[in-house]
């Protein structure tokens, strides 16, 4: 490609283009002159281009789980697959982190795997067949720019032409290492939580350590294992606030600094001086006390977390750190009238907070150059987004979710009618198994947002909203059956309005309609 062609690809967002050209100008190549103004400018180009949308815009998985053969287009900003308890909701979700987990891999260094298919994964009926199981993902990076790999898992005993290939996916993480390499730069996130997400953890580490809180990679730390503890953003956020509110006493990096100097005397910086391992232990000591530069990210990230806190609880004033005489740290939620500890969350609480606390953290570690690094992209992936959660707290939610974090494209599943009354019509793919053709379809529903959720329940669940086994509401169809046939008078009649009167009369309202229908019905029949 000529490097007019080149330039103009990447002017016009072609992400490989816009690095090749960095590339070329920072190292020199043909036809392009080492310049390190323009290798600036480019750079200041893929930025752009990477902070820009970045989702999965189609799944293709075959003889995966349960799933025999199905192919989703998915909303790039929200998708909620919803159906019935094995439908392969969730073996999508996991579908989709395999590939998102290669991402994330390449991106931390080269020679190295994200997860593969294992053979318990293959469909038993594709085993049987000799078929092979794969999971092919087609992700998004604005409008110019597609990566697709595919997972593949061949049967025991079979071979095939198909091959694993995630040769895009290495390709766009070396391309992040080299940017890397060069300047700090923006990532996208890669998250996925299970049902398992944020349980209790008996493990509680010490609270005091202070290593660097902001090492960008840890943003990628656990981003598809799913079980995350709460307890990594308890103690992530007791060092904001030691580091914020200036507990670490300069007094003991001054005498870390006075045992350094001294060291540096003795000559200790000397590889051969026997006190050499001692003065690197020091000097990395120093290194791991906060800057100016820290203790500012440290409180923008606090301030960051009580702003979406809030969306909970409107009278949040603070989040504080509290030791009390056991000496163990303790972050607390100050409300206007009680403190709320973190670590004696119920299990709503847990999921909830955890679920906004942990996005928000790893989006504060990626994109440490963001002026708002809650803008940031990538795609977060949530089994039962509704998990523990108050009805009240399930229409909440996924707009807090998407009000809190715009630019992330969030790809989730529910059973939840609440959280669908939450979500437009188009955001929707509900899973079902075609028992003609015994293969997997989805459907996307008419109405959802802003709807009933007895509606939704009725209508997209296809759920009868009164439970059908309940004696009570068998009662209740026959009798409205006897009114429907002018037999509201009849013993049978009677003797099931005696047993609905006493079930729900004035606390039943379908009774009060079915008695306007006998008035009616009875005005007709005296006018005979």
């Amino acid at each position: 490609m000529s490097a007019r062609h080149l330039l103009n690809n990447a002017k016009n967002g072609n992400f490989e283009a816009a690095v090749q050209v960095f590339l070329n100008y920072k190292d020199g190549a043909l036809d392009f002159e080492k310049s390190e103004e323009y290798a600036q400018v480019a750079f200041e180009n893929i930025c752009d281009i990477l902070s820009s949308e970045f989702y999965l815009n189609e799944l293709n998985i075959s003889n995966f789980k349960k799933i025999l053969d199905l192919k989703i287009i998915l909303h790039k900003n929200l998708t909620v697959f919803i159906g019935e308890n094995g439908a392969g909701k969730t073996t999508l979700l996991r579908g989709i982190q395999k590939n998102l987990s290669w991402f994330s891999a390449f991106i931390l260094k080269e020679n190295t795997n994200g997860e593969r298919i294992i053979d318990p994964e293959i469909n038993n009926q594709a085993k049987e067949n000799g078929e092979v199981a794969y999971v092919n993902c087609s992700f998004r990076i604005g409008t110019e720019n597609r990566i697709d790999g595919q997972l593949i898992r061949e049967p025991q005993g079979i071979t095939t032409d198909l091959r694993t290939e995630v040769m895009e996916y290495r390709k766009f993480g070396k391309n992040i290492r080299e940017l890397l390499a060069y300047q700090k730069t923006n990532l996208p996130l890669f998250m996925f939580y299970d049902i398992e997400r944020f349980k209790v953890s008996e493990n509680r580490k010490n609270l005091s350590s202070q290593e660097n809180v902001f090492y960008q990679f840890d943003g990628y730390e656990k981003s598809s294992k799913s079980r995350v503890a709460l307890e990594s953003l308890i103690d992530w956020l007791a060092k904001l606030l030691k580091i914020s509110n200036e507990v670490i006493e300069n007094s003991e990096k001054l005498k870390i600094e006075s045992q350094v100097d001294s060291l540096l005397k003795a000559g200790a910086d000397n590889k051969d001086n026997p006190l050499n391992e001692l003065y690197e232990d020091l000097v990395s000591l120093i290194k791991l006390y906060p800057n100016d530069e820290t203790k500012n990210a440290s409180q923008k990230a606090v301030n960051s977390l009580e702003k979406i806190f809030r969306k909970i609880y409107p009278d949040l004033i603070r989040i504080q750190l509290i030791n009390n005489d056991d000496g163990e740290d303790k972050v607390g939620l100050q409300l206007k009238d009680e403190i709320i500890f973190l670590h004696q969350f119920s299990d709503g609480q847990r999921v909830l907070f955890g679920l906004l606390g942990d996005i928000t953290r790893r989006l504060m570690l990626l994109n440490p150059v963001a002026d708002d690094p809650l803008l940031g992209n990538g795609v977060v992936l949530i089994d039962e987004v509704e998990l523990h959660l108050h009805p009240s707290w399930q229409q909440k939610i996924i707009l807090i979710l998407r009000d809190s974090f715009p630019n992330i494209q969030f790809i989730m599943t529910t059973h939840s009618p609440h959280v669908i009354t939450t979500v437009e019509h188009e955001c929707i793919r509900s899973i079902y198994i075609d028992n003609e053709t015994n293969t997997f379809k989805y459907e996307i529903p008419k109405f959802t947002k802003g709807a009933e959720s007895n509606v939704v329940l009725e209508d997209v669940f296809y759920v009868d909203p009164r439970p059908q086994d309940v004696e009570e509401v068998k009662w209740l169809d026959q009798y409205i059956k006897l009114v429907n046939n002018d037999q509201w008078d009849s013993e049978e009649a009677k003797e099931l309005r005696t047993r609905l009167d006493k079930w729900g009369k004035n606390k039943e309202t379908e009774l009060d309609k079915i008695d306007i229908e006998i008035s009616l019905r009875a005005f007709k029949r005296s006018k005979k």
